[in-house]
């Protein structure tokens, strides 16, 4: 199992087509949370890169599988696209490689629509929404009240046009009250557009012909059993892929700005069933974060000097932010996830040439101590915030004051040594990158051993296994 212990945009996509390639049999790669907003970004090592939102990012391997589990929200259309830019780099048919549960909730333009609405209507205070209506569908998917479509249902299509036309009149309200609750002009106008969008009549019809190309695709609808059948054959190795971040969690994430589902190894234990299996956990070298919401360690020199080349500023997630390996968040996340069995520690080259770096290993309050912080927090006798308690009952009022004390938290951080070069001549770390490591994981609390890949480049070819 390979979940991200940040806030997203660890490396995953990465890691899973390097560990697909290690593997002496073909591999199945179980997409077990997320949806068409993940963005996994993996780099062929003549620069040809492909991103990874919906397939298992073991794709490019010749006769590795996907499965998209039940816990996946899918995006049909978007996931032709998908295969089509994959098909374009010399993968050959890959849905038809794919098993889709019929059990998986549908995601439509209609979600898309409505739900960016809803950011526009947060104005300066948006939970950093990837715009492609995840969270709307899987709200959506968990109130009674409110229709909701499945893989399943495109396999009737006199049926579906009409629950298509019914869900877009229910959103088409949904959204009509969100545009008459708005105030600013900016947003007003931007907001007419979208809605003048979503009443387009001929929604249904398109859609149903895109949902057909889909079915026709070569995918697999599957029931669960294909899944229940690969864990049971010993000789089939199998990868579950998380998305997202462990910190964006809908359960213990610093609300309001998470992901609606479970982004711990929750529901990849569900599937399991019971089962073992190793739980490998990835960061980076330093911490970022695509958008607002809670990042202590920020650095905004870093941010200046660690431009990404994949995760661009865009007009709903925001900025792409950056700050210095935060040792108190990726705890929590641990703790979240239930512990680790091995780490992954990815984008180790990236600084190097920095010069002297730092490391936050914890937190002080800026302002007079609340009377409830040390409901949230470990509190040393000098007052610093040594790690963040993990809720015995989450809730939504809870995660939300974390996120309020985090707000006002900065980083505590301890000067570590430059590293002019991490890799050495025979392709292993060097002294100074391994001198790194080995401050990381002391504040990890994790034995050398643990320490499953490092990532210093882009490629499957740019990993070292110790």
């Amino acid at each position: 199992m390979v979940a991200g212990l940040g806030l997203g945009d660890e490396g995953k996509g990465s890691f899973v087509d390097a560990w697909v390639r290690r593997s002496a049999r073909p591999t199945l790669v179980v997409r077990y949370n997320g949806g068409p907003q993940a963005a996994h970004h993996v780099v062929l090592a003549d620069g040809r890169s492909h991103c990874f939102a919906q397939l298992g990012s073991g794709m490019l391997v010749p006769n590795t599988a996907t499965l998209l589990s039940s816990f996946m929200l899918i995006e049909p259309l978007a996931l032709l696209r998908e295969a089509g830019h994959l098909e374009e780099l010399g993968v050959s048919q890959p849905l038809a490689r794919t098993i889709v549960s019929r059990r998986s909730v549908l995601v439509t333009p209609f979600h898309k629509l409505v739900g960016r609405l809803r950011e526009l209507s947060r104005g300066s205070a948006r939970h950093g929404s990837c715009g492609l209506g995840v969270g709307q569908a899987w709200l959506d998917s968990q109130n009674p009240s409110v229709p909701s479509l499945y893989i399943e249902d495109l396999t009737d299509p006199v049926q579906l046009r009409q629950k298509l036309r019914f869900l877009q009149l229910v959103k088409l309200d949904q959204a009509e009250q969100i545009v008459d609750g708005l105030r600013l002009p900016t947003e007003h106008t931007e907001s007419r557009l979208i809605l003048d969008e979503l009443g387009q009549r001929d929604w249904p019809t398109r859609l149903a012909i895109g949902y057909a190309r889909f079915l026709d695709s070569g995918i697999t609808l599957d029931d669960d059993s294909q899944l229940q059948r690969a864990l049971e054959d010993p000789q089939q190795p199998v990868i579950f892929e998380g998305a997202q971040g462990t910190l964006l969690d809908a359960v213990h994430g610093f609300f309001p700005f998470v992901t609606p589902s479970r982004t711990s190894f929750a529901n990849a234990l569900s599937l399991l069933n019971g089962r073992p299996a190793q739980r490998l956990g990835l960061l980076r070298a330093y911490a970022t974060r695509h958008g607002p919401g809670p990042l202590v360690s920020e650095e905004h020199s870093l941010t200046a000097r660690l431009d990404e080349q994949h995760n661009v500023t865009n007009p709903w997630q925001g900025p792409m932010r950056v700050g210095w390996f935060d040792a108190v968040a990726a705890r929590y996340a641990m703790r979240i996830v239930g512990g680790i069995d091995g780490l992954a520690l990815t984008c180790l080259d990236r600084l190097q040439g920095l010069g002297p770096l730092q490391l936050c290993h914890a937190y002080r309050y800026v302002d007079e101590a609340p009377t409830d912080l040390a409901e949230y927090f470990v509190v040393a006798s000098d007052g610093s915030l040594i790690d963040m308690k993990l809720a015995e009952q989450p809730s939504l009022h809870r995660q939300k004051r974390l996120s309020e004390l985090l707000s006002r938290c900065q980083p505590v951080l301890r000067p570590l040594p430059a590293i002019e070069s991490v890799r050495g001549d025979d392709g292993t770390p060097t002294a100074q990158a391994e001198d790194y490591l080995t401050n990381l994981l002391c504040e990890l609390r994790l034995q050398p051993e643990q320490l499953r890949c490092i990532s210093m480049g882009n490629t499957a070819t740019d990993k070292v296994w110790p």
